[in-house]
């Protein structure tokens, strides 16, 4: 699972990427940033302490720090982003909510601001969207059946992109998103909002307008203040604990931030354990048992026979394996089974 990070200069957007990635500066590469995140669960060290096997393996994220988006992005530019970009699964556009002046030295407007990255991105789509449809018309005559009905459907996305819509915004039928998946289009992707506060506003009060934006247009939004959680990530646990409390958070902003992606991607976590390895694993909420078993190998999808099911929290009642056997807690599952989040799964397949 991928996120890339978009934003204007003076978002905050690579102090996020440090946060998520806990990394410096000199992790970024070309001007580009690029890191793979373990994300911790606590799920999966209870499992390790009760099964105690070799390992653990967390789950991964990875998390790219995309260029700046500027008012009136060069071609260049908007050709890099969707190149560096492309096979992100979402965005988070991160929004400066902090401080009275913005890049340009002019007053802050935190709402203005997530209007133009949302308009930078759609004009982007809109060049890539008329590029192929130019492409097309230009064959005149020559024009195949399928082609023809790839202009219908660019037609309509650029009617609707034309009107500052988002892609992701259409009804689309599954051959239409598949063709559109293809051209790698920065608003046909999901998108979560980071509202980027100040230490001090923690009512959030100039996230505001941004804030009602993000909800006028259906967006996933999520509140944060970059700056105060990498200063808290440099203390002990305890302490950071003691600190968010004071400040009004339940969690520290790395783990909002994660889960507030997997929320949007509609991402959920199964677990595997043996003798050798307890590990994370994600899919798409409403994946079958199969579908999951394909997660961990390919062979375990094509041979799938039956799943030994564990919830998480019967295990843990429980505290053994051998506990959960004594009492019968295991179900059986067949091909047909959706797989929950926090689900123990040991696959049976056929070889």
């Amino acid at each position: 699972m991928k996120i890339g990070l978009v934003g204007l200069p003076g978002s905050g957007k690579s102090t996020v990427f440090r946060v998520l990635t806990r990394q410096s500066d000199a992790s970024h590469h070309g001007g580009d940033g690029i890191a793979t995140v373990h994300v911790q669960d606590r799920r999966l060290d209870r499992i390790f302490e009760i099964c105690q096997p070799k390992k653990m393996t967390y789950a991964e994220l990875t998390v790219l720090d995309l260029l700046a988006v500027k008012d009136g992005t060069s071609a260049d530019d908007e050709l890099h982003l969707v190149k560096v970009a492309g096979d992100a699964d979402a965005f988070a556009v991160v929004v400066q909510c902090f401080g009275d002046l913005d890049h340009t030295g002019a007053e802050l407007d935190p709402r203005s601001d997530l209007e133009t990255v949302l308009l930078e991105m759609s004009l982007t789509d809109l060049g890539i969207v008329e590029g192929r449809s130019k492409r097309i018309k230009d064959k005149g005559s020559k024009r195949e059946v399928h082609e023809e009905w790839e202009l219908s459907v660019l037609e309509r996305v650029r009617e609707h992109v034309a009107k500052n819509g988002q892609v992701r915004e259409l009804e689309l039928a599954e051959d239409e998103a598949k063709l559109l998946r293809g051209f790698a289009l920065l608003t046909l992707k999901p998108l979560l909002v980071v509202l980027n506060i100040a230490e001090d506003d923690t009512e959030a009060q100039q996230a505001t307008g941004a804030r009602q934006l993000a909800e006028e247009t259906g967006l996933a939004y999520v509140t944060v203040c970059a700056e105060l959680a990498e200063e808290l990530a440099e203390l002990p646990e305890d302490e950071q604990q003691e600190f968010l409390g004071a400040y009004g958070f339940i969690e520290p902003a790395r783990e909002r931030l994660i889960k507030a992606a997997y929320d949007l991607l509609d991402i959920i976590t199964f677990f595997t354990v043996n003798e050798n390895e307890a590990r994370a694993w994600t899919v798409s909420a409403g994946a079958t048992a199969p579908e999951a078993a394909g997660k961990v190998h390919s062979d375990m999808e094509q041979g799938f026979i039956r799943a030994e099911v564990i919830p998480f929290e019967v295990l843990d009642r429980a505290g053994s394996m051998s506990e959960v056997k004594k009492q019968n807690l295991m179900r059986v599952e067949g091909r047909e089974y959706v797989v929950q989040d926090g689900d123990i799964l040991q696959i049976r397949f056929s070889r």
